[in-house]
């Protein structure tokens, strides 16, 4: 299975970040967490999805 990485969508709170990964999933994508350092000294952290799909030929999972 290839992957594509096609996003990455920062949002902050943990309730909206599992209602736009169900949504995600559902629309056959697959969606990983990310966490990284928004300022040089770590104080705050951004947090993301990051969105992929297959690449492969005939992956028909977004039209079933």
């Amino acid at each position: 299975m290839a992957m594509e990485k096609v996003a990455e969508i920062s949002i902050y709170k943990l309730e909206d970040r599992k209602v736009v990964t169900a949504i995600l999933l559902e629309n056959g994508y697959t969606v990983g967490p990310g966490v990284r350092k928004k300022t040089p000294t770590g104080k705050q952290l951004d947090y993301y999805l990051k969105i992929y799909r297959d690449t492969e030929a005939g992956n028909t999972a977004c039209g079933e």
